[in-house]
C-alpha cells in the first residue's frame, strides 16, 4: 500500500505524545490500524496498546481492520467499553439503572411539570465536564432556573445512591476514580476522533497512559458534539499538554473532486483563521464536479424539486447505494420521504427515524387502533406509556396493577381499564372518561367521518398538542405538529381500517440492497456518497437558533464534504447564512 508523506509520519511516529489532524477523505483509519501494525512490527506487546474509537461501530471496524493485519490481541473499544470493562474487573456492578418515571417522580418534588428530557440532558451535559450538583454547572436549557437544575441534579444523585444505581456517564466518573492512581495503564494509547472528546474522557487518557505515548487523531473541522460536552479545543491544542508533541496535517483528500474540496475549504477556513496549525484540504483528484443550489418557497416545494432530481438520477441508471439526503432536523425528512413513498422509490432510514415511527405518529396510530380494536392490547400499552390524557396522571405501578387483573381475569387492558377496582375516585373518574372517549371515536367511525377530522379529534380529545409541549422545546413540539399534519395527506380516499393497514405496511417496509440513504447530519460523519444533497438550510433551523454557530458550521461542512462527485444544497428562502458563505 502506498502511504504519502505525511501519513508515513504518522505511521511510523514511536514515542510521545503526536496530534494528527486528518481532514475529510485522508485515509484516518488506515493510518490508523497502520501505526498500530508498526509498533507491534517494532516489538512493542499488543497487550501493552489500547485504542479507542468513538463509536461501537467504528471500535468494530477497528478490530476487523486489525485482525486482517494479524494485530486481534490489541484492547479497542469506546470509553464507556474500556470503563465498564474496568468496573467489572474491580466488581462494581454497572447494570442497574433508575428509569425515567422514577426520575420524573422525583423532579415533581421540586418542580410539578419538570422537562424531564431537558433536565437529564442537562445532567449529562455536567459529568462529561465533570461537574457535580456542587460546582458553578454549565446551564443548557433555559427551561428551568440554574436554582432549580442544581436541585434536580442533586435529587437524582441522591435517588441513585438510594438505589446503588450508575448511569451511562458514571462509567467514565466511577473509572476515573478507581484508575486515579493508575493501576489500569498501557504504554501506548491512540485515540480517534478526539475532536468530540469531553473533559472526563482527556482525564481518562492521561489516566490509562501516563507515559505520554498518546496519539489523537481528530479534526477540529467535524467536532459536532458539543451538546453531549465535547470541546474542539482540547484536540486543537493538546500539544500544550505534552512537550514536544508532534503534530501532523493528514491534509490530501481522497474522496471529493476538487471542486466539493476547495469550496468546502473556502466555507470553513474563516472560522479557523487564527489556528496556527490550520491547513486547507487539497483534493488527489482534480476532476470538477457538479455543485447546485436550490431556492424553495417551502418543504413540499422542497420535497418535489429534490426528489425529481433523484428521480431523473435512477432512471439514469445512478446506483441508489450512492444518493444520500442529509439533514439537519429529523423533522426535515418527512416531506421528501412521502415523495420517495409516493413514486415507489426504494429508500433507507438511518436509526429507524422513519416518519412512520415517530412518537406522535406511533400515539395517533394507536389510538386509532382502539377504534377499531378496543382489545388491542399493545396500542394501549403504548398509551400507558406515554401517559396519554386522561390517564397522565396514572402511576407506573397502577398501569402494573391494571395489567396484573388483566392476566388473572383474562380479559383485555381496555376491560381491565373498565372493570379494576381503584383506590381512589379520580383514577376511575379519568379511567372512564377515557373509556368513554374510545366509543365517542368508535362512533364517529361508523358514520364514515373523515379519517383526517377523527385525527383533528383525536388532537383535542387526547390533548396531543399540550403532551407535545409538556415533552418538547417549542420549536420540536411545532416540527412534531407538522408531522402529523402530513399524516393526515395520507388518509385521502382511505376508512379507518385501510389507513391503519396502510401505515402498518409502512412500518414494515422491507429493506432492499439498493436503496437511497436518508439521514440526519451526525449520522453521516465517517461516510461518502457520490451523490448528496443537504436539505432544509435555513436560518433558524440550519444554523439552529439555539445552537452554538461554530458548532453548527462545523456540522455544514461535515455535510459538505460527504460527497465524492456531486452536492446538491436546498436552502428555504433566500437570504441563509450558510448558503450565502458557501457560494459567495
Amino acid at each position: 500500500m502506498q502511504f504519502n508523506k505525511e501519513q508515513l509520519k504518522a505511521i511510523n511516529h514511536k514515542d510521545g505524545a503526536c496530534v494528527v489532524i486528518a481532514g475529510a477523505g485522508s485515509g484516518k483509519s488506515t493510518v490508523l490500524t497502520h501505526r498500530i501494525k508498526k509498533l507491534v512490527e517494532d516489538g512493542v506487546n499488543q497487550k501493552d496498546i489500547l485504542a479507542v474509537s468513538f463509536t461501537r461501530n467504528t471500535a468494530d471496524d477497528l478490530k476487523k481492520k486489525l485482525k486482517e493485519l494479524d494485530c486481534d490481541n490489541i484492547n479497542v473499544g469506546t470509553f464507556h467499553q474500556i470503563c465498564g470493562h474496568i468496573l467489572q474487573e474491580e466488581g462494581i456492578s454497572t447494570y442497574n439503572q433508575v428509569k425515567e418515571w422514577e426520575c420524573e417522580n422525583e423532579f415533581k418534588k421540586i418542580n410539578p411539570k419538570p422537562k424531564t428530557k431537558d433536565i437529564m440532558s442537562f445532567i449529562s451535559y455536567q459529568k462529561n465536564c465533570n461537574l457535580t450538583y456542587n460546582d458553578d454547572v454549565v446551564v443548557t436549557t433555559d427551561k428551568h432556573t440554574r436554582y432549580e437544575l442544581i436541585q434536580f441534579y442533586k435529587a437524582y444523585e441522591e435517588l441513585k445512591q438510594k438505589k446503588n444505581a450508575m448511569d451511562y456517564d458514571d462509567l467514565l466518573i466511577e473509572c476515573s476514580k478507581v484508575n486515579k492512581n493508575s493501576e489500569y495503564i498501557y504504554k501506548y494509547l491512540l485515540v480517534d476522533e478526539h475532536q468530540d472528546c469531553n473533559i472526563i474522557k482527556n482525564i481518562l487518557i492521561k489516566q490509562l497512559c501516563p507515559s505520554g505515548n498518546i496519539f489523537v487523531v481528530g479534526d477540529h473541522r467535524q467536532s459536532i458534539y458539543g451538546f453531549t460536552g465535547s470541546q474542539p479545543s482540547q484536540f486543537m491544542y493538546f500539544y500544550k499538554e505534552f512537550p514536544n508533541t508532534k503534530v501532523i496535517n493528514l491534509d490530501i483528500n481522497y474522496r471529493s473532486n476538487e471542486t466539493i474540496v476547495n469550496n468546502a475549504n473556502k466555507f470553513i477556513a474563516p472560522y479557523f483563521a487564527d489556528y496556527e496549525f490550520y491547513s486547507d484540504s487539497k483534493a488527489e483528484s482534480n476532476k470538477k464536479s457538479n455543485v447546485q443550489v436550490f431556492t424553495n418557497c417551502d418543504r413540499f416545494d422542497e420535497a418535489e424539486e429534490v426528489g425529481d432530481i433523484i428521480k431523473k438520477l435512477l432512471n439514469n441508471k445512478e446506483n441508489p447505494n450512492e444518493i444520500a439526503i442529509l439533514y439537519r432536523l429529523n423533522s426535515h425528512s418527512i416531506n421528501l420521504e412521502t415523495y420517495l413513498r409516493d413514486n415507489d422509490i426504494d429508500y433507507e432510514i438511518s436509526n429507524n427515524g422513519s416518519f412512520f415511527k415517530r412518537k406522535e405518529i406511533g400515539l395517533i396510530m394507536s389510538v386509532l387502533r382502539l377504534v377499531c380494536n378496543p382489545h388491542d392490547d399493545g396500542a394501549l400499552d403504548i398509551i400507558f406509556k406515554e401517559h396519554l390524557y386522561p390517564l397522565k396522571f396514572f402511576s407506573n405501578v397502577l398501569f402494573g396493577s391494571i395489567r396484573e387483573y388483566s392476566g388473572l381475569k383474562n380479559i383485555s387492558f381496555f376491560e381491565a381499564l373498565r372493570d379494576m377496582k381503584y383506590k381512589k375516585d379520580w383514577e376511575k373518574k379519568n379511567a372512564l372518561l377515557f373509556i368513554d372517549y374510545i366509543h365517542t371515536l368508535r362512533l364517529q367511525k361508523d358514520k364514515n367521518i373523515p379519517v383526517s377530522d377523527m385525527i383533528d379529534n383525536i388532537i383535542k380529545i387526547f390533548q396531543i398538542e399540550e403532551y407535545l409541549e409538556v415533552k418538547y422545546d417549542s420549536s420540536e413540539t411545532e416540527d412534531r405538529l407538522r408531522a402529523i399534519d402530513v399524516l393526515k395527506t395520507f388518509t385521502k380516499g382511505s376508512n379507518v381500517e385501510g389507513f391503519i393497514k396502510y401505515i402498518e405496511h409502512a412500518n414494515v417496509k422491507k429493506k432492499k440492497d439498493g436503496t437511497i440513504k436518508l439521514m440526519s447530519i451526525h449520522k453521516s460523519k465517517g461516510l461518502e456518497f457520490k451523490h448528496v444533497f443537504v436539505i432544509g438550510i435555513e436560518d433558524g433551523k440550519f444554523p439552529h437558533e439555539k445552537s452554538d454557530v461554530l458548532e453548527e458550521a462545523r456540522l455544514f461542512y461535515v455535510a459538505i464534504t460527504r460527497p465524492k462527485e456531486n452536492l446538491y444544497l436546498s436552502q428555504i428562502g433566500e437570504g441563509n447564512r450558510f448558503v450565502d458563505e458557501y457560494i459567495k
